[in-house]
């Protein structure tokens, strides 16, 4: 799931603000990435995982004597055999993909995030000049694998981004930040280094102050306020087509109309958005609630609260805390991707040899900045410490979904 990879990133950055120091992301995009993967190269990963005998063979097969043509109004190309390119559109293609670019992370010491052919990588010092220095050479590394691979990174494209506290100073004659592609111990091509650009918040270009990353726009010091503007602006579109609706749609057509346009985008990686400032959380929750009136047909000045509980509809905020709650659900029960486990333990795994009486609650690390109370890492815990121990007993996923939600809509104010 994009949020996992999501949760992972921002636990690490709001970590490094936590202890004070700088973190370095940098953001890859790779040129047609499905499209140029070596048959031979794939083949031979495959074979290194352990496929072989008639396995590989059937792969071989799969891959080899691929034609395609161009039809252009009626006009078609000579055909071609494809020596390259995983399939697009297959069950296969992903999965491929994935074996053929999985073993990236093991040539850099860089925190790596992959998702399909996005890929985001971290790293941390106290000392900023130290740390672009770290990065480079870890780049130059993961440069010679991509050339080695035969994978073409977008350099224009390709972005890197100094995640800080507000106030905290960035000089602004840093050395630059390289994609250097050259070889150790082989003459330097001057053609193979670019320098990367800088993303930040008064970057003179709007769509260079954030990244959108896995549908999320970050910004260098994560407060998610252009990724609110986007959501804002993509609910107030939803929200035209609504009240177009209302007067053909009713009943339970307006709620599956809400439940399309409306919802789905609250609900997308809604556990990090714990991240937002009261009044980004405002903005988004008053668009929900002139959606909500529209869609009970009730009264530009109804109180919500009555609405949300007769249709079983959370409110924005307590989405984010169900989706906090869910996740924690399944990190609790051993459900969740083994790249959860430890990430949080218990008192008692802490302290097995002492009877403690919060034994069973997490331990949550000590804030430094009030920011750091907003991020996963403390907010995902912290919401499991203080549920209901009668709600945290249902171990199975979707008894304790109903049993949670529940008691969300109890707290509304009705």
């Amino acid at each position: 799931m994009t949020e996992h990879s999501l949760v992972h990133s921002i636990n690490f950055i709001s970590t490094v603000l936590n202890e004070n120091k700088y973190c370095l992301g940098v953001f890859f995009d790779l040129k047609k990435a499905f499209d140029v993967c070596s048959h031979d190269i794939l083949l031979m990963k495959l074979s290194k995982m352990g496929i072989s005998g008639i396995a590989l063979q059937w792969f071989r097969s799969y891959l080899s004597d691929r034609q395609q043509v161009v039809d252009i109004n009626g006009k078609f190309s000579n055909l071609r055999r494809i020596k390259i390119s995983i399939l697009q559109g297959s069950i296969l293609g992903p999965i491929l993909f994935l074996c053929y670019i999985n073993d990236l992370a093991r040539v850099t010491s860089l925190l790596t995030f992959m998702f399909a052919d996005d890929t985001f990588c971290l790293k941390s010092n106290y000392n900023l000049l130290t740390l672009i220095n770290e990065v480079n050479t870890e780049i130059n590394k993961m440069a010679v694998w991509f050339r080695a691979n035969k994978l073409a990174v977008n350099i224009s494209k390709t972005k890197y981004m100094i995640f800080t506290m507000r106030g905290k100073k960035i000089d602004a004659d840093l050395p630059p930040v390289l994609y250097n592609a050259n070889e150790s111990n082989q003459q330097v091509d001057e053609s193979l280094i670019s320098p990367l650009e800088r993303y930040y918040d008064n970057h003179p270009l709007k769509e260079g102050r954030s990244y959108k990353l896995l549908g999320v726009y970050l910004d260098e010091h994560l407060s998610l306020n252009l990724h609110t503007d986007h959501i804002v602006s993509k609910l107030s579109r939803s929200l035209y087509c609504i009240k177009q609706a209302k007067n053909i749609i009713t009943g339970p057509g307006m709620k599956a109309l809400y439940f399309s346009l409306i919802h789905s985008h609250l609900v997308y990686c809604s556990s990090i958005m714990s991240l937002l400032s009261a009044k980004n959380m405002n903005k988004i929750k008053k668009i929900q609630k002139k959606a909500i009136r529209i869609m009970s047909n009730s009264t530009y000045y109804a109180h919500t609260n009555p609405i949300f509980a007769q249709h079983q509809i959370l409110p924005y905020d307590l989405l984010i805390k169900q989706s906090q709650l869910s996740l924690m659900h399944s990190i609790h029960n051993k459900l969740a991707p083994a790249s959860f486990r430890n990430i949080w333990q218990t008192n008692a795994e802490r302290a097995p040899d002492l009877n403690l009486r919060n034994a069973s609650d997490y331990h949550i690390i000590q804030p430094r900045i009030e920011f750091f109370k907003k991020s996963p890492l403390y907010a995902l815990p912290n919401e499991w410490n203080n549920l209901s121990p009668f709600i945290k007993l249902h171990t199975n996923k979707t008894t304790f979904k109903w049993a949670l939600k529940a008691h969300l809509l109890e707290m509304l104010d009705v």
